[in-house]
């Protein structure tokens, strides 16, 4: 016998100024995942608002319906960023207790052991102990199984999945699709999950719906849509996954290295402002980059590599060991020439802009610190923004114009070295791919050594000639990009390439 919908959703059109969601159908079944895919303006996310009570008072539901469940009691969300879903100033284990006590009437103590036992179930270390921890004391992956808890605490039919892994390392990440899974299948629930990730999509979905601007352009069985896909738009989400580039360097002069470089930063002082206890963020790590190579840096939150990349930046100074750069040690009388030669490119554009500064003046600002002969519109140019455009502020972009914004910037100051941290992350899975593109065409064109810092091993696979992988502060293997793909030696690079969806 056919199992029936928990969710049922028909012709659903909803509208804020213009329409934003035209006509969606799908179902949800008990113990089977719907997946919603699309890019940053799909709409997918707002039709799960819509399913949730949440769409704000500017939205209008046009037309069509969907199945009527009790918000929090018989459907309920994981949301992408828990640190914002949580209240900061609230321990974790009573904000997990409050649905308890409102929707199930709970008297305290019955809802603490209940808590408890939600903790257990979704592998919270120490539950007892995490019951009274707030927010920032737990780890992501910790903090995103407290939404989980809280998610499930009143017994949903319907889960709704909104990008909840997007923030997490991927061997985090395997670990809580592997928890959903598991709850998906003690409790029966239907999961709504909805992401722009095509992997983990591909590795955990029964159904898929992909949208574009609104509109459903293609869905089905998920197998079937993945391996036959129909839709033009479809085939070129699928066809965004980062494919690996060569570049043939010039030359391998070297010409920054890192020699033997620790990092401590100070966790406690007295009340006289001495150093009472400190952590080693970077331990002893050597590392040479070559002219016009590129060179990524792997590694879960915490391992050290941002700190690392802020050393070969100049942005921390050294605890131990030295910086080398044009064959000397990078010092007070050599940064400003450093600056122009080692430049970053952020994970966030918006918070990298000066908001209130148009492009124009954020670039100009930028060339005249340099002197660089070339002008605003050869930089917009040069990244594909057109140059009519300068003379608008970083909130009229997207997210993938502002990080050419950025890079346009950063190239102003002439560089040979640009550090990327995470710059792709935050990225849709085509705009992303559109950006790797850019990258590889003006390392090539300019001869531009990178850092590639990342915690995707696709995107590293696809643009980085060597890897370095790093773990507690530690480089524990590194080599040729293909080799290390292809034969990892180290134990917890086994680890972290097994962690991948489907691998």
């Amino acid at each position: 016998m056919e199992k029936s919908p928990v969710l049922e959703v028909k012709d659903l059109s909803i509208a804020f100024e213009k329409r934003v969601v035209n006509s969606l159908s799908f179902s949800v079944y008990p113990g089977q995942t719907t997946a919603i895919v699309g890019e940053s303006g799909s709409g997918k996310t707002v039709s799960s608002m819509a399913f949730m009570g949440l769409l704000p008072a500017s939205a209008t539901i046009e037309s069509g319906s969907f199945t009527e469940l009790a918000k929090g009691v018989e459907i309920s969300m994981v949301f992408q960023d828990p640190m914002s879903s949580l209240n900061p100033s609230m321990r974790v284990g009573k904000q997990v207790a409050e649905p308890l006590i409102i929707h199930k009437g709970l008297s305290d103590t019955e809802a603490k052991e209940k808590v408890l036992k939600l903790f257990k179930e979704v592998e919270l270390p120490e539950p007892s102990k995490s019951f009274d921890k707030y927010p920032h004391e737990l780890s992501g992956g910790q903090k995103q199984r407290i939404m989980i808890a809280m998610a499930i605490a009143c017994d949903p039919k319907v889960l709704v999945a909104d990008e909840p892994t997007t923030a997490l390392d991927v061997t985090v990440e395997k670990t809580i699709l592997d928890l959903l899974a598991h709850l998906q299948k003690e409790r029966n629930l239907g999961v709504l999950f909805i992401s722009h990730d095509l992997e983990v999509v591909n590795a955990i979905a029964d159904f898929v719906v992909v949208m574009k601007t609104g509109d459903v352009v293609e869905q089905g069985a998920c197998k079937e849509v993945f391996n036959n896909p129909r839709h033009s738009y479809t085939k070129e989400l699928i066809a965004s996954r980062p494919k690996r580039t060569t570049v043939e360097s010039s030359s391998h002069s070297l010409i920054i290295e890192a020699k033997n470089v620790s990092l401590d930063y100070v966790e406690k002082r007295d009340l006289l402002g001495r150093v009472m206890k400190k952590f080693r963020a970077v331990k002893n790590v050597s590392l040479s980059i070559g002219k016009g190579e590129r060179v990524g840096l792997v590694g879960e939150s915490g391992s050290g590599k941002s700190s690392l990349g802020k050393l070969m930046m100049g942005m921390e100074k050294c605890t131990e060991g030295q910086v080398v750069w044009r064959g000397g040690e990078v010092s007070e009388s050599s940064q400003s020439a450093f600056k122009k030669f080692a430049q970053p490119v952020f994970q966030d554009p918006f918070s990298a802009l000066n908001p209130r500064l148009t492009i124009n003046q954020a670039l100009s600002e930028a060339l005249k610190l340099s002197g660089s002969s070339k002008t605003v519109a050869d930089l917009l140019q040069e990244v594909g923004i057109h140059p009519s455009d300068a003379d608008k502020h970083p909130g009229s972009f997207s997210g993938g114009q502002r990080q050419r914004i950025v890079l346009a910037r950063a190239l102003a100051m002439e560089p040979e070295f640009l550090v990327l941290d995470e710059s792709v992350a935050a990225l849709d899975l085509r705009i992303q791919s559109e950006i790797l593109d850019l990258l590889t065409h003006i390392q090539k064109s300019r001869s531009l050594a990178f850092l590639f810092i990342s915690h995707d091993l696709s995107v590293i696979e696809a643009v980085c000639d060597r890897v370095l992988i790093m773990k507690d502060g530690e480089i524990v293997e590194e080599g040729v990009t293909e080799n290390i793909f292809n034969n990892p030696q180290n134990s917890y690079t086994k680890e972290l390439l097994n962690s991948r969806p489907g691998a």
